[in-house]
């Protein structure tokens, strides 16, 4: 007399099997209209990314800044803050005078981040530009985004 364990799995494995063959060929046709769909997706990412212009960004007017000053220097979020309200100016504006994105300005001012020393260095410069100083040199970079975009 045979196992009725070993019977109930043979049975088991055949009804399974006999189940997923019926299955699998609609998941096979679904994947397959996926990965078309997929493949046209990534056709029109890149054609729109042709169609896009690239963003240059313009080179920050030159800040110079006394070694002595940068050493002596110490920054903290509230007092990148500080610096910036003072000058009235965005976190955006900063950023171009410093050559650096907008985002780290943001991170610098939470403290999830501190500024390099070249960062360092024209923050510290900046420290002592007056508002019409800084209204020239933000002139300039404007100037030098409208030709780099021509």
């Amino acid at each position: 007399m045979p196992d009725i364990k070993q019977v109930l799995n043979e049975e088991i494995r055949r009804l399974a099997r006999k189940e997923l063959k019926s299955v699998l060929p609609l998941f096979a046709k679904q994947i397959s209209e996926q990965r078309k769909q997929i493949s046209e997706l990534k056709k029109q990412i890149a054609a729109l990314e042709k169609r896009l212009p690239e963003k240059k960004v313009a080179a920050p007017v030159a800040i110079a800044a006394e070694p002595e000053d940068i050493k002596k220097l110490r920054l903290n979020a509230a007092g990148i803050v500080k610096i910036r309200t003072k000058l009235g100016i965005s976190q955006g504006k900063f950023a171009e005078l410093l050559g650096v994105s907008g985002h780290t300005v943001s991170l610098w001012e939470i403290g999830k981040i501190s500024p390099r020393a070249n960062a360092k260095a024209a923050i510290c410069a900046l420290r002592t530009v007056g508002k019409r100083e800084l209204k020239r040199r933000l002139a300039a970079l404007a100037g030098e985004t409208e030709n780099n975009q021509e």
